[in-house]
């Protein structure tokens, strides 16, 4: 059996006689010195005394207990604050020898399990029947009892009744202290529940027990970003790459490092994975994309190269691998390859788009958009075709176009991030003229040269032009909501978190004044 830290308290209840040969030994069991004898040699059960159980009998007021359910079983174990309830009943089979009966009732997991042996008159030989047959039983049920306890835990989880399975983690840890996966499910759920203090303080007790577990370590690092603890994040992502080299905890790493602004930490760390596996394209997707936040232009361009062979529908790869391109002089050259693609092949889709991001990588955006109709010919249901349109128009400053077209691309595919950033940012350019005109209106307001009606109808106009702006930044902002919800990229939450800061003064500024 399993060492615990804290005894399983064991309350034996009287048994009772089913006939007048069992006389003897039934007292004899019931006295308070058999059993006591009998758990001297086990310092894991600890016995409750025979006084105490009968007494709670007693006071329980029930008789015939041997055919008690187990809910008024309970009840008096948990009177007498037990763990383990046994109770039964003595029957004779000849002068020497008899039958026990006895059942056995977890009160952690309300399990019973019933146990038949037979036993001598004489104390010595009976008592050592006890030990082999009921006791042993005892210690079996309990520490089985862990592992099905564990096992109602886990599927309870696995069925997302989170609050159940939660008290029943519980009472695993109550029985046993030392167990590292309740521990880490205890962990999850309040992380889950959004509780991360909770969360960490779980993950942490599991680590005490096992320093160098690796799920426990990974998921701590999940928990620590929730509380904007970087540090302590990558701090345990660090102690598992100390130990094994994964490629997905060094992606981790080198995410959570970019995110903590460390950027020489993240270059290591997607350099890391990738060369732990060659074809790792996400690794080359993540670091050709910070080299490039970073102005590495040169640097990045083989790794966005490779990433965009494997990621040929991501604009934002080839976006960013069009500027590269346009920074280091190699542009011209490319959108020649791409001109001369689609010479040999006028349906090549990816050739068109790649023609298309360079032309708008190099400001060319009528060209651009001339490229994308031709795309739409061949493509029409394709939503990025209309993202592309989408985003040349919003660079014209059409927002008009720009907007039917992003609407477009999200009823074709309401997945993608894109064309919510689109929409996003032409309210917020409309907003933002809107404002412009208010800022204008206000001056005049403020001028001490206009009177009377005038004063009045120029005021409504100012309040009415504010009120409009401030609508359209709340658009605005609902749509980068939606375009955060729909996008994991690095670079992409670099940028909508900026874009959240600049709406958020917009907001304010344009805000209802109510005195």
């Amino acid at each position: 059996m399993r060492r615990r830290n804290k005894k399983v308290k064991i309350a034996i209840l009287p048994f009772e006689k089913n006939d007048r040969k069992s006389d003897y030994v039934t007292s004899n069991i019931n006295s308070k010195y058999f059993f006591k004898e009998i758990f001297k040699d086990y310092e894991n059960l600890k016995l409750i005394p025979m006084k105490e159980t009968a007494k709670a009998v007693k006071e329980s007021g029930y008789s015939n207990i041997f055919y008690l359910g187990k809910e008024k079983i309970a009840e008096i174990g948990n009177k007498l604050g037990a763990d383990v309830v046994v109770w039964g009943n003595v029957s004779s089979i000849s002068d020497q020898d008899f039958k026990i009966n006895a059942n056995i009732l977890s009160l952690k997991s309300m399990d019973v399990i019933s146990v038949n042996f037979n036993v001598k008159k004489a104390s010595k030989p009976r008592r050592e029947a006890f030990k082999k047959e009921l006791i042993s039983k005892i210690e079996e049920f309990s520490g089985s009892e862990v592992k099905n306890m564990m096992g109602i835990a886990v599927q309870q989880f696995q069925s997302k009744n989170y609050s159940a399975a939660e008290e029943s983690f519980k009472r695993v840890i109550e029985i046993d202290a030392k167990n590292v996966e309740a521990y880490f499910y205890l962990g999850l759920i309040n992380f889950i529940n959004k509780n991360y203090e909770d969360s960490k303080n779980y993950y942490l007790k599991g680590l005490e027990i096992e320093p160098e577990n690796k799920d426990l370590l990974n998921y701590l690092s999940n928990t620590y970003v929730k509380l904007d603890d970087y540090d302590a994040a990558i701090e345990c992502l660090e102690k598992i790459t100390d130990k094994e080299d994964d490629k997905t905890i060094w992606m981790k790493l080198g995410k959570l490092s970019e995110e903590n602004e460390d950027f020489e930490k993240a270059v290591e760390a997607y350099q890391k994975a990738i060369e732990l596996d060659e074809d790792f394209v996400e690794a080359y997707a993540a670091l050709g994309s910070l080299l490039y936040e970073e102005s590495e232009f040169e640097e990045a361009i083989p790794y966005l190269e490779k990433a965009t062979k494997a990621f040929p529908e991501s604009d934002e790869l080839q976006n960013k691998l069009a500027k590269c391109y346009k920074q280091t002089g190699k542009l011209e050259d490319a959108i020649k390859q791409y001109q001369s693609l689609i010479a040999d092949d006028p349906n090549n889709i990816k050739a068109y788009m790649n023609l298309a991001n360079a032309y708008t990588a190099s400001e060319q955006y009528q060209q651009a958009l001339d490229t994308a109709f031709k795309l739409k010919e061949i493509a029409p249901d394709n939503p990025k075709v209309y993202i592309i349109i989408a985003n040349c128009y919003n660079l014209l400053k059409n927002f008009s176009e720009a907007e039917k077209n992003a609407l477009k691309a999200i009823e074709i595919n309401p997945e993608l991030y894109q064309p919510y950033r689109i929409l996003s940012e032409v309210y917020q350019a409309r907003g933002y003229k809107k404002y412009e005109n208010y800022l204008e209106l206000d001056k005049k307001v403020n001028s001490g040269t206009i009177f009377g009606k005038e004063l009045d109808d120029l005021v409504e106009q100012r309040d009415k032009v504010k009120s409009n702006a401030y609508a359209d930044f709340i658009k605005s902002q609902e749509y980068l909501e939606k375009s955060e919800k729909k996008t994991s990229s690095a670079s992409e939450l670099r940028y909508i978190k900026s874009r959240k800061s600049t709406l958020k003064q917009l907001l304010e500024a344009t805000k209802k004044d109510f005195f």
